[in-house]
């Protein structure tokens, strides 16, 4: 009896820390897939259109950005709840599919490939990429900064969490409506206090000589006390290198990623089996005794 109760609990202790290891793997090839279906219907809900479809929808987002000079930061980005954008104008805006997916960032050298949407909803932040409402529409020019943010360090998605592996030099790429817009990486701070509304106004704010997106995101990394920016500056569009890892290298990116998840889950797992372990085997003794004494 003792050596089946041992045999069920290592078969549970290896079953949970199966899980616990393949977790943020799947779940994050669940998300990619997902991502790559958005993007797949963001491309078909543009076959259709027609050059003068394409001109009237750059035509409004032209208009809309138009439409303020200097970029607005309501509070923090990750600690607020977005309105209702259905009902605005900003909503109508770059808005093909009606899903709310203006179009999709690439970023080669970590390898990722995610949908922008509208605004910054936690529901968007955690499976995508969202526009700063308040801030440029990412769709280029002179007097453009438009401010894309999402999380980092979630177990279910990579999102930003490689983003401070990009370096000055580095590129990344807005794809919106027919046309690619690159950016080159000019400016990194890698560490601003998230109540720190001057440093992060000034990082953020508009130069009408320059077109700049910032890539904004938690840092550091688990802990996410401050913020770390990555902006980039428009450069000629010469194409992107496409960089595909492998099943082995996505597992190893993930337990690098996961490890203090890891390290906590399985000491929290081996605790609970010992106390587990330790009450049966007590009662057992027990009722061994009582027999004994009968």
């Amino acid at each position: 009896m003792k050596r089946k109760i041992t045999n069920l609990l290592v078969g549970l202790l290896f079953l949970v820390g199966l899980g616990v290891l393949t977790y943020p793997t799947i779940s994050n090839q669940w998300n990619t897939y997902r991502q790559s279906k958005l993007i797949s219907t963001y491309e078909a809900a543009m076959e259709p259109m027609t050059p003068e479809d394409f001109s009237e929808e750059w035509e409004k987002a032209r208009a809309f950005n138009a439409s303020f000079t200097d970029n607005n930061l309501y509070g923090d980005v990750f600690g607020a709840e977005d309105t209702k954008l259905e009902d605005t104008e900003y909503w109508k805006v770059l808005n093909i599919a009606g899903d709310g997916v203006m179009g999709y960032l690439s970023i080669p050298k970590i390898n990722i490939k995610l949908a922008i949407y509208h605004g910054t909803g936690e529901d968007v932040l955690q499976t995508g990429v969202g526009h700063l409402n308040g801030t440029k529409l990412p769709i280029g020019g002179e007097g453009s900064h438009s401010v894309l943010a999402a999380h980092r360090g979630l177990p279910s998605a990579r999102l930003f969490t490689d983003i401070d592996q990009l370096q000055p030099g580095d590129k990344f790429y807005i794809h919106m409506l027919d046309e690619v817009l690159a950016y080159e990486v000019d400016q990194i701070l890698p560490m601003v206090e998230k109540d720190d509304m001057d440093t992060l106004t000034e990082a953020m704010k508009v130069d009408p000589d320059a077109d700049q997106v910032t890539l904004f995101t938690c840092t550091p990394y688990g802990v996410n006390s401050h913020r770390l920016l990555v902006r980039g500056t428009r450069v000629p569009y010469t194409g992107e290198e496409e960089v595909q890892n492998t099943v082995a290298e996505t597992m190893v990116q993930a337990v690098q990623n996961y490890y203090m998840l890891y390290l906590i889950m399985g000491l929290s797992v081996t605790i609970l089996v010992i106390l587990i372990m330790k009450f049966l085997f007590g009662r057992h003794k027990k009722q061994g005794g009582k027999r004994d004494d009968e």
